[in-house]
């Protein structure tokens, strides 16, 4: 498996999926360009997998020189052919030029490192640098390449390179239809043939907890990065509603990111310093816990202005697991596992006033809370099991590794 950074506190649904493809009975070695920064808070799992992982960055000059005159000397015709397609193909822009080729560099070096290792399948997450490196490493080693397409800068923000990449792969897979629609737009509906849709997979024993006592304050609770399509701003002007209102709550933002210090000044010009706690970067078993002390999740995601928009998000269905009545926005990839008033209520994206209203419902009603946040988790439980949608996305990608278990099974 090929990541760019890992882990993350916002990649919580690779670590599930990688100790779930081994519980599979699948091998899976990670790969990632770069470490976490150090002062990343990760959860004791995070660390145990890191320490397993193989890193590029930072790399030995002299060991990045034998990996390119190897592959030079050994295989001439694919290094020159891949390089040669690579510097030819269409980008945006120069800047991307030059990464496509920094990110031919460190493929050799990928190769190079996980030769002796033999591996029979690369499987890339994300279309950006990790989808060119498992490309070029295919073309090296020989053996086939998968990838798995998320939303943001996979398919809505000048992806590069992506008919390249999507055309490569043997399989593709993304979480939501809405992705796979999106690639139908941008590609033709022929380059969709071989993407299969599986939700990300959820562990449920790990978000069962108690609820907060009748006697304190509500917790409205959002998780997300501080980017502006996850709609923080929205939330706060919802709040400053409420509280004019006369409702008493707390909201925590737990996440970090760009638009924090944005986010800090637009508290302090709501007056909302003691209402509302951004809370920072936490590991995701604080997370949980969080889950477990809220009243209320919440998550007004939006399409920002370049673009940038979520698939289904991570945190929503988390939440959802928790048995949390859910908030959110009727974006089309939010709708395929939230049913507004089934599951959740869904407002209009960019109108804090229908976040208010609806926040403002779920704080009047306790039945209807616990109504929502029950078929939340039924929704969960039927759609986003760990181990069902890790034999599908193994079944997807490796089908070899399928008939290969059907004939010991018959030996």
């Amino acid at each position: 498996m090929i990541v760019g950074t890992y882990p993350l506190v916002t990649t919580t649904f690779i670590d599930r999926e990688i100790l779930g493809l081994r519980r599979a009975g699948l091998p899976v070695g990670v790969l990632a360009v770069r470490r976490p920064p150090s002062e990343l808070p990760l959860s004791r799992a995070q660390e145990a997998l890191a320490g397993e992982v193989c890193y590029l960055v930072p790399a030995r000059p002299r060991t990045v020189l034998v990996a390119h005159v190897s592959f030079m000397c050994r295989r001439p015709l694919a290094y020159l052919g891949v390089l040669a397609h690579l510097l030819h193909a269409r980008h945006p822009d120069l800047r991307a030029r030059v990464k496509t080729i920094a990110h031919f560099g460190e493929a050799v070096l990928a190769a190079h490192l996980v030769r002796s290792r033999r591996p029979r399948e690369l499987y890339a997450h994300f279309a950006d640098r990790a989808a060119t490196i498992a490309l070029v490493m295919s073309r090296l080693l020989d053996v086939p390449y998968s990838l798995s397409l998320h939303a943001g800068a996979d398919l809505f923000v000048e992806p590069v390179l992506l008919a390249e990449k999507v055309g490569g792969a043997r399989c593709v897979v993304t979480c939501t239809r809405r992705n796979r629609d999106r690639l139908a737009s941008l590609l033709g509906d022929g380059a969709v043939t071989r993407v299969r849709v599986v939700p990300h997979g959820l562990d449920l024993s790990e978000y069962d907890g108690p609820r907060p006592g009748v006697d304190e304050q509500p917790l409205i609770l959002s998780v997300a990065q501080l980017r502006p399509r996850k709609g923080h701003a929205d939330v706060l002007r919802a709040c400053a509603r409420l509280r004019d209102r006369g409702y008493r709550f707390t909201c925590r933002l737990v996440g970090a990111g760009p638009q924090h210090d944005e986010l800090v000044a637009l508290t302090a010009e709501l007056g909302l310093q003691d209402v509302v706690d951004i809370a920072g970067a936490l590991p995701h078993d604080t997370v949980v816990e969080q889950y477990r002390s809220a009243t209320i999740f919440v998550l007004a995601c939006v399409e920002a202005g370049d673009g940038d928009v979520d698939g289904f998000p991570n945190a929503v269905a988390e939440a959802m697991a928790s048995s949390l009545p859910v908030v959110s926005t009727n974006l089309p990839a939010i709708r395929e596992f939230v049913v507004d008033g089934e599951s959740g209520i869904l407002v209009p994206p960019a109108n804090p006033g229908a976040l208010a209203h609806a926040l403002a419902r779920l704080l009047d009603d306790d039945v209807m809370r616990k109504q929502l946040g029950e078929r939340a988790r039924e929704t969960v439980a039927s759609t986003f099991d760990v181990d069902t949608n890790v034999r599908a996305l193994r079944d997807a990608l490796w089908p070899e590794a399928r008939a290969e278990r059907r004939q010991e099974a018959s030996c």
